[in-house]
């Protein structure tokens, strides 16, 4: 019985996890990205297939104190499809997210487009626990 008994704690406790998510802060309305941009922005964008395209991961020190928030990701992609000259345009809260998303957004890589594209804009969204696009 006793056995049972420190088995099944034994259990209860391999299922306790750390990384559950919890929230802290209210997760901040989103942008609306069209009105960061100019009318000659990324002309040609809409055509663009991603080859590589991995979301950035939460980073830990958010996660752990539950911060939620965004980025919009100012990028141009080249004639070969790499990224080049990424930066973050504006961020909530400012700062949190900034480096996931320029690490993540450098190493996507596009089908190569029929010209060079300059100050395209992604909406990163880092919420409950998790990176998603905006749209």
């Amino acid at each position: 019985m006793r056995t049972g008994l420190f088995f099944a704690s034994l259990c209860l406790t391999a299922c306790g996890s750390t990384t559950i998510f919890t929230p802290r802060s209210a997760y901040p309305p989103d942008p609306w990205v069209k009105g960061y941009s100019d009318v000659d922005d990324c002309i040609g964008g809409e055509q663009l297939a991603a080859l590589d395209f991995d979301l950035p991961a939460y980073p830990k020190g958010s996660f752990r104190s539950g911060q939620q928030g965004w980025t919009i990701v100012r990028l141009d992609v080249d004639a070969d499809g790499h990224t080049q000259k990424v930066r973050i345009e504006r961020s909530v809260p400012q700062g949190a997210f900034d480096s996931a998303s320029r690490k993540a957004v450098e190493a996507w890589r596009f089908r190569p487009p029929k010209a060079p594209l300059s100050d395209c804009r992604v909406l990163l969204r880092y919420r409950a626990g998790e990176t998603s696009l905006g749209g």
